[in-house]
């Protein structure tokens, strides 16, 4: 008897979003067709449907450990199986931090890049993954991930952060505001949104080093503008020859961006010059953020607390 699954909707709808973004998937078959040589042992992190893992098996992997902690994992077995790729692939449903492989690995591929590069937790999978699965030389794809930020000016994200202001039956729900503002809002930032030259904020290289996830930065002005919040978004280093970015205009439409609301927006003129501040937690759950003008003295906070993205 078949039955409803809404849950199993969203998530296939998900997967199915990442299959199909062809800059995306093929950035990453590009850099594991240039990475793994045969007879490599190769550990995916995040399979979701093992296109990864599949993948590494076509370029010669002896084996290849495809790790998921979702359902979906069964599936990826299926299309392992239909593609005559299962023999090399041991799928492990679970979450890798929880996993124990009877092998050390050549190569990690993760695909735990999220829309502001970090929120997945790619830092706490990768560093986990180096210390309990990789050969010491091991190659970890991606090599570089970093954070870009920028002032934006966004009405429609604004709006959002507004939408509990007015009366709802004749009560008052204004402290729903206050939770939408404190959380990192997804949207698609269009060029014209940019307010101040965008910069990297911080990144990490995965080399096992501690990475420092918070910046001060200081910018001009580019134009006239209420700024009302900070736009976020990544540059990737799959390999040295591979690249992989979801900045404004964005070519990977898998991938939308990070905007840290503010409560009030600031007016700036071109040439002023602005600083901001933005932090970021290692597992990538947690964001903090600040902005203020020479000119007015005006700032804005922000802080997640305990919120988790999902």
């Amino acid at each position: 008897m078949s039955g409803y699954d809404g849950g199993a909707i969203d998530l296939f709808d998900f997967h199915h979003s990442m299959l199909v973004d062809e800059s995306r998937t093929a950035a990453f078959r590009n850099a594991i067709l240039a990475t793994v040589t045969p007879g490599d042992v190769v550990v995916d992190v995040g399979s979701g449907t093992g296109v990864l893992a599949l993948f590494a098996a076509m370029a010669g992997a002896a084996r290849v450990y495809a790790i998921e902690r979702d359902p979906i994992i069964e599936i990826a077995r299926e299309i392992a199986e239909l593609n005559g790729l299962s023999k090399s692939i041991t799928f492990i449903r679970g979450s890798s931090l929880d996993v124990v492989l009877p092998e050390r690995a050549d190569i990690l591929i993760t695909e735990t890049i999220g829309n502001i590069g970090l929120d997945e937790g790619i830092i706490t999978l990768v560093e986990d993954a180096r210390r309990r699965f990789l050969k010491p030389d091991a190659a970890v794809i991606p090599q570089h991930v970093d954070v870009l930020a920028s002032l934006v000016s966004v009405p429609r994200d604004v709006q959002a952060t507004q939408r509990w202001s007015k009366p709802l039956f004749a009560m008052d729900f204004s402290p729903l505001n206050r939770i939408v503002r404190n959380n990192v809002l997804w949207t698609d930032l269009s060029p014209a949104a940019i307010v101040t030259q965008p910069q990297i904020a911080f990144g990490t290289d995965f080399s096992g080093h501690a990475s420092t996830l918070s910046a001060s930065l200081r910018s001009v002005a580019i134009k006239d503008a209420a700024v009302n919040g900070i736009g976020l978004w990544f540059r990737s280093r799959l390999t040295k020859e591979i690249h992989l970015t979801n900045e404004p205009s964005n070519e990977v439409p898998s991938w939308e961006h990070g905007f840290l609301p503010i409560e009030e927006p600031i007016e700036v003129y071109s040439g002023d010059r602005i600083a901001f501040e933005v932090s970021s937690s290692a597992s990538g759950a947690k964001w903090t953020w600040k902005i203020g003008t020479g000119r007015s003295h005006r700032t804005s906070d922000g802080q997640l607390g305990a919120h988790e993205i999902t």
